[in-house]
């Protein structure tokens, strides 16, 4: 059991300091929480972590493994990945070029088409993670580095629970550090400039993961 507590407590530090390594989820999450506010930006988060929690099961099941293995498999999974972040980033250039007034509330609008759903944000971050080959890797890859042959089954599940939370409350610490922008930025200038930022760095990323190698 004391060897169980160790790998656990070991593959903790990992995951925190993968959940703090600066990617795509980190860029939707600040995206919706200085443009959405608080509420957009925690669900995004959870998306994300529900995320993690499917590419978990897949793993145990080997999906994930097969994904890692197969060069076309990954291949599309990753232009997939990319096309939805330029689309996303596309989306918050427009609403920079676009946007008239401020939105009506602390989850308003992208400034194209009214008020943006809450639901919306959560299918954002959970998709972006469905489509991020990198999660399937870590999970394919880094996670069973820390399961040896004779581990009990269920502590692949525990790392996996471990990364989904892990991320999903340094997301929430994000958010949290973010909010207090959310003043200043429900004026119409100031969110134009955001939008148009976050979009640039959408499309860039969703560029540079279709250019990517692994």
């Amino acid at each position: 059991m004391e060897n169980l507590l160790a790998t656990v407590a070991a593959f903790s530090v990992v995951a925190l300091l993968a959940a703090m390594v600066p990617g795509v989820d980190t860029a939707l999450v600040t995206k919706n929480a200085l443009g959405r506010g608080a509420a957009s930006a925690l669900l995004t988060a959870a998306g994300c972590s529900t995320g993690q929690l499917f590419w978990g099961v897949a793993s145990a099941f080997g999906v994930a493994a097969v994904l890692a293995a197969s060069a076309t498999a990954y291949s599309f999974v990753k232009l997939a990945g990319a096309c939805y972040l330029v689309y996303l980033g596309v989306r918050s250039l427009l609403a920079a070029l676009y946007r008239e007034r401020p939105a009506d509330g602390p989850d308003g609008g992208d400034g194209i088409a009214g008020e943006v759903p809450l639901r919306a944000s959560y299918a954002e971050g959970l998709v972006t993670n469905l489509l991020n080959p990198k999660t399937a890797l870590f999970f394919s890859s880094l996670v069973p580095q820390f399961v040896s042959p004779g581990d009990p089954n269920w502590l692949f599940a525990v790392l996996t629970a471990l990364t989904a939370t892990t991320s999903l409350l340094w997301l929430c610490v994000l958010t949290v550090l973010l909010r207090s922008a959310g003043a200043f930025l429900s004026r119409s200038g100031p969110r134009r400039v955001l939008d148009g930022v976050m979009g640039t760095v959408l499309v860039a990323l969703g560029v540079r993961v279709a250019l990517s190698r692994g």
